[in-house]
């Protein structure tokens, strides 16, 4: 020991801990005073924040994460928008099950998120937040009225009929009828009225012996656009009627029909065909034409058919459902323009390929502002 004012050094070890003392030299440049800690210790566990054990305190994955086998669900991902002034990060999806079918009815709890790695806690305030966004569902309910049907046009109007009265909030109808050129009956409107008395008005008799199928389809392809966004939601859909095949116009195929469906947003607007079995049913077109939905519906005979509408319905509402605007409130407080990161999962969801889950990014300049 050197005698006192004279140049000290000491340093006191507990494992990996180094403490420099004051007035300690040798421990940092320039007389720097650190503590400096262990390495972070390896705590096994499930790190999966989806999952129905995650432990946040977990470090090192030991492939003990437990999850919901009734819960096989796949997560379409469109769009994420942010509010600085109040930190609120809203991200539009949709959740389908194994059969493609949409998966209505979750709530703030079914979902979890991790922001920039860390899941958040309760102080996020996620929710589930439809209100805020507009719904609108334009449905277009396309009838081919060519001679086969005559006879049985009156059935036909009591299943439409169903169908527009079993309509959703914010869902609305156009009604067409065809044969070898397409008549607008009635423009969108959520009138129940009005769409009834529209349907009461198809002729019944005199009815061309030409099906103009895939041209009627071109006809009403552009009637609405859908949009899904943070601000915006439209999500319409096609529902055709027919008993038979295209023979109105040789140059047009299946392709065309398909091509001119595809929105101004790049995306195949949905497609469902409500069949009457018939020797003319052209199974394979219609197929091709509903392979997006697996939406062809088949009745046996013309008292099928209103149960045939009203299930073709119930498919599209359920998928309306399942679009989810989640919400929370971001912990950033720092107001310098940033790219944050978002991890998005269902709990329990057994879906584990990537589809299982949605991960995207935001800029956070603002917020704390």
């Amino acid at each position: 020991m050197s005698e006192r004012g004279s140049s000290v050094r000491g340093v006191v070890r507990a494992g990996a801990l180094v403490l420099c003392l004051v007035g300690m030299t040798g421990c940092g440049s320039d007389g720097d005073k650190r503590i400096i800690p262990p390495d972070e210790p390896e705590i096994p566990g499930c790190t999966d924040i989806g999952a129905l054990n995650f432990l946040r305190s977990a470090t090192v994955d030991d492939q003990s994460c437990a999850y919901d086998t009734g819960r096989v669900y796949e997560i379409e991902f469109f769009d994420v928008g942010v509010e600085a002034g109040t930190r609120q990060v809203k991200i539009l999806i949709q959740v389908k099950g194994e059969d493609g079918q949409g998966v209505p009815g979750l709530s703030s709890v079914d979902f979890v998120i991790a922001e920039n790695g860390r899941k958040l806690g309760t102080e996020a305030n996620l929710s589930i937040d439809p209100g805020s966004t507009p719904n609108v569902i334009p449905t277009v309910l396309l009838l081919d009225i060519s001679s086969s049907v005559e006879g049985l046009i009156p059935q036909i109007k009591e299943a439409a009929i169903s169908l527009v009265n079993s309509k959703n909030p914010g869902q609305t109808f156009a009604i067409y009828a065809f044969d070898k050129e397409t008549e607008l009956i009635q423009g969108f409107t959520e009138d129940i009225d009005l769409l009834t008395d529209a349907i009461n008005s198809i002729r019944e008799l005199g009815l061309f012996d030409s099906t103009n199928l895939f041209g009627a389809i071109i006809d009403v392809a552009d009637s609405w656009q859908d949009e899904l966004s943070v601000d915006n939601i439209v999500d319409g859909s096609l529902i055709m009627f027919t008993d038979g095949f295209h023979n109105a116009d040789p140059g047009l195929r299946v392709q065309d029909a398909i091509d001119a469906m595809v929105g101004t947003n790049g995306r195949l607007k949905k497609i469902y065909v409500a069949a009457l079995s018939s020797p003319d049913l052209a199974r394979g077109p219609l197929q091709q034409l509903t392979f997006d939905t697996e939406g062809l519906f088949e009745a046996d005979d013309i008292t099928e058919l209103k149960d045939v509408l009203l299930q073709i319905q119930e498919e599209i509402v359920d998928l309306s459902n399942s679009i989810y605007l989640v919400s929370y409130t971001s912990p950033i407080t720092n107001p310098e323009s940033r790219t944050e990161e978002i991890l998005l999962k269902i709990l329990g969801n057994s879906e584990q390929g990537s589809d299982g889950w949605v991960a995207t990014k935001f800029n956070s300049k603002g917020f704390g502002d």
